[in-house]
C-alpha cells in the first residue's frame, strides 16, 4: 500500500480529523497555562520508532497481532494523554482519517485493543503496545482503523479543544478480493447568447469502490455528439485511494462546445491496484452513460430570422413583379387603344 502521511486531528466539542505532514505531531496550549503541548505518535516496536508511517499487515479470520505505538512528548512538561482507536476512512481529497471521538466505531476500530492512557515526560517517548485481533466472522478484503493519542485543553468559555494524533492500521483479511466499482454521471450545456459563441459541457460524476478491497483509479470521460461531432475525451482526477464502500466524486468541464442538440457522456474507471506487488488482472472497468440535451436556441432564433427574412423578400419580389406586369399590361392597352384611335381618325 501507498505511504501516506500520519493522522492529525484537531477538534472543538466534537472535532474532526484530519491529516498532517509526517512525523505525526501536533502543539496546543491550555487557557491556564501558556505552556505548549507538541507531541507525535508513530509505529515502531519494543525499542522505539522502526520508520514506518502507519501499521499494515496480511490476517487470517481469528488471528491476532501485536504492535507498539511510540508516543514522543516534546513540551517542557509531564503530559496525559489519552489513547483511542476508531474505524478510519478516506476523505474526498484521498487523505486518511478516523471517526471523531463522539461517533461509534462498528468496524475495524472495534478490533483494536489500546491502554486507555500514558503518562510522557517531558522531552521523552513512551512505547505502548496495542493489539489487533481480527473476529472470526471477518469479510475478506481491507479494513480500515486507526490509533490516536489526544489531549483535551480548556478553550474559551465552556468550549474545550481536543488535539489528537495517530496515525492508520490498515488489516488485509485473506481471502478473495473483488476489485470492484461503480459509477454514475450527469450532466449539463450551457451555451452564450452569442450564437457565433460555441458553449460548454459539465459533467459531474461518483465513483464508488462497491468491491472489498482498497484501490486507486483514473475516471475518463467521453463525450461526442450525434455522428461522433464534437467529440472529447477528458481525464478525471486520479483517486489514489479509495476503501471499500467509499465514494469519490468529481467534475470535468469541456469548452469549444456547439449546441449540437445533444450529446452522449460515458464515464469509466477501471480498478487499480495501490502497490505494484497486487495485480487486479481481469477486472472489470465501472461505466455510466447520460444524455446532455444541447439545444441551439440562439442559432434556431437566427435561422428563423433568417427564413423570415427570406420569405419577406421572396414576397415582396413576388408583389413588385406582379405590380410591373400591370403597369406593362395597362400601358400595353393604353397603347392598343391610342393605335385603335388613330385609325379611326384616318378613315374618317
Amino acid at each position: 500500500m501507498k505511504s501516506l502521511p500520519a493522522l492529525i486531528v484537531v477538534a472543538a466539542t466534537a472535532f474532526s480529523a484530519v491529516i498532517g505532514a509526517a512525523p505525526a505531531a501536533a502543539e496546543t496550549g491550555s487557557a491556564e497555562s501558556s505552556d505548549a503541548v507538541t507531541w507525535s505518535v508513530r509505529p515502531g516496536d519494543q525499542n522505539g520508532e522502526d520508520g514506518r508511517s502507519w501499521v499494515e499487515w496480511e490476517a487470517d479470520a481469528g488471528e491476532q497481532r501485536s504492535e507498539y505505538m511510540v508516543v514522543t512528548n516534546h513540551g517542557e512538561a509531564d503530559v496525559e494523554f489519552q489513547l483511542s482507536a476508531a474505524d478510519g476512512y478516506f476523505t474526498d481529497t484521498g487523505r486518511f482519517n478516523m471517526l471523531p471521538a463522539d461517533e461509534e466505531s462498528v468496524a475495524a476500530g472495534t478490533w483494536i485493543d489500546v491502554p486507555e492512557s500514558v503518562v510522557v515526560p517531558a522531552g521523552g517517548a513512551e512505547t505502548v503496545p496495542f493489539t489487533v485481533t481480527v473476529p472470526e466472522n471477518a469479510t475478506p478484503g481491507d479494513h480500515a482503523a486507526g490509533v490516536a493519542a489526544s489531549i483535551r485543553s480548556t478553550g474559551s468559555g465552556s468550549v474545550g479543544v481536543e488535539s489528537r494524533v495517530g496515525f492508520r492500521v490498515m488489516t488485509r483479511v485473506a481471502g478473495d478480493l473483488q476489485p470492484q466499482l461503480g459509477a454514475a454521471a450527469s450532466g449539463t450545456y450551457t451555451g452564450e447568447i452569442n450564437p457565433f459563441s460555441s458553449g460548454s459541457i459539465d459533467v459531474a460524476y461518483e465513483i464508488e469502490n462497491t468491491g472489498n478491497t482498497l484501490l486507486r483509479t483514473q475516471p475518463e470521460v467521453e463525450v461526442s455528439g450525434p455522428f461522433g461531432l464534437g467529440a472529447h475525451t477528458v481525464t478525471g482526477e486520479e483517486i489514489a485511494e479509495i476503501a471499500p464502500g467509499e465514494t469519490r466524486r468529481g467534475t470535468v468541464s469541456v469548452s469549444s462546445a456547439w449546441p449540437l442538440f445533444a450529446y452522449d457522456v460515458s464515464v469509466s474507471a477501471t480498478p487499480l491496484p495501490v502497490t505494484d506487488d497486487l495485480g487486479f488482472e481481469g477486472a472489470e472497468p465501472a461505466s455510466a452513460e447520460t444524455t446532455i440535451v444541447a439545444m441551439p436556441w440562439p442559432q434556431l432564433v437566427v435561422i428563423a430570422f433568417a427564413l423570415l427574412l427570406m420569405a419577406w423578400s421572396i414576397r415582396r419580389r413576388r408583389a413588385d413583379r406582379k405590380r410591373t406586369e400591370e403597369l406593362v399590361a395597362a400601358a400595353r392597352e393604353e397603347a392598343l387603344a391610342e393605335a385603335s384611335s388613330g385609325r379611326a381618325l384616318g378613315t374618317v
